[in-house]
């Protein structure tokens, strides 16, 4: 591991600055589940109500109850945000945008990509950004890394990059977050 690495992992491992990208049934409860952690977590939305509902202290998902939102919004653990650039100084930068499924039943990865560049603008050394928003094969390779490598910072040496795919289950008492294995694969 080379010495960004070193540090990321030495930030990671005590108080972190989480960024989660995408507010909806996957990135709240990630955000949440991080906040409790007791990470700092910034999480960025493009939806005006997502956000005010969240920052107000309320929840947008069945999953998450109010009040665990609201304890962490007034900590200070949980802040909310309509663009990236809070994120810049996150160890961690979680991507969890939706894929709907177009016509051919294809995903539609428009929101992956425009989180993506967004990242690429704020990205500096010693950053890990995950994507976990649900997508074919490859799309982290073929579709992050060159956008993110663009201004000359590359993976595995002065940022990380990983996918981690959607393991929610909405709704469900039985599978929750917190008990759903977390499968997590980085590339170098």
């Amino acid at each position: 591991m080379n010495s960004v690495g070193s540090e990321l992992k030495r930030r990671l491992l005590a108080t972190p600055t989480v960024g989660v990208i995408g507010l909806g049934y996957v990135g709240l409860p990630l955000a949440v589940a991080f906040a409790e952690s007791g990470a700092t977590v910034v999480g960025v939305d493009l939806d005006a109500r997502r956000r005010e509902t969240v920052a107000s202290g309320s929840s947008v998902t069945e999953d998450i109850t109010n009040d665990r939102v609201r304890a962490l919004v007034s900590s200070g653990r949980l802040r909310v945000a309509g663009d990236v650039e809070p994120l810049r100084d996150a160890d961690a930068i979680i991507i969890c945008v939706p894929t709907p499924l177009g016509k051919s039943r294809q995903p539609d990865i428009s929101y992956i990509e425009r989180a993506t560049e967004d990242v690429a603008q704020i990205l500096r050394p010693g950053q890990l950004v995950v994507l976990e928003s649900t997508t074919y094969p490859g799309t982290t390779q073929g579709v992050l890394r060159p956008r993110l490598e663009r201004n000359g910072l590359v993976v595995g040496r002065d940022f990380f990059l990983a996918f981690s795919p959607e393991r929610i289950d909405p709704g469900s008492r039985t599978h929750r977050l917190e008990s759903i294995a977390k499968v997590v694969g980085g590339t170098m």
